[in-house]
C-alpha cells in the first residue's frame, strides 16, 4: 500500500460543495420528500410523548429542513403547490407550463 491520492476520502467540506453543485431536480424532491415524512413522523411520535422535547426540537428541524429544500427548489425549477405558484408573482403563466410529472 502507498499514499495514493486518488483512495483518500474527500473532506466533509468538499463533499458539501460537490452536493451543493449537484442539486439536481430529483435530488431537492427526494430531501423534500424525505424531511416531509421524517416530520410526519415526528408529529405521529409526538402525539403520544407530547414531552419528549429532544423530538420536538427534532420535529422543528425536520420542518426547517423542508421549508429550506421547498424554496430551493421552487427557485431553481417550478413551484410545488398552487399556492406557491400564485404566490407574489413567482410562476409566469405565459412563459410556459409545468413540466410533466413521470
Amino acid at each position: 500500500m502507498g499514499n495514493n491520492m486518488n483512495n483518500r476520502r474527500p473532506s466533509p467540506q468538499q463533499n458539501a460543495q460537490r452536493n451543493a453543485a449537484a442539486n439536481t431536480c430529483e435530488e431537492l424532491m427526494h430531501a423534500i420528500m424525505e424531511a416531509d415524512f421524517f416530520a410526519q413522523d415526528l408529529k405521529l411520535y409526538l402525539d403520544t410523548h407530547p414531552g419528549d422535547m429532544r423530538a420536538v426540537e427534532m420535529f422543528r428541524e425536520a420542518c426547517r429542513q423542508y421549508k429550506a429544500c421547498k424554496a430551493a427548489f421552487e427557485d431553481s425549477f417550478y413551484p410545488l403547490t398552487s399556492c406557491s405558484a400564485g404566490a407574489e408573482g413567482k410562476w409566469n403563466w405565459p412563459e410556459g407550463v409545468w413540466p410533466p410529472f413521470n
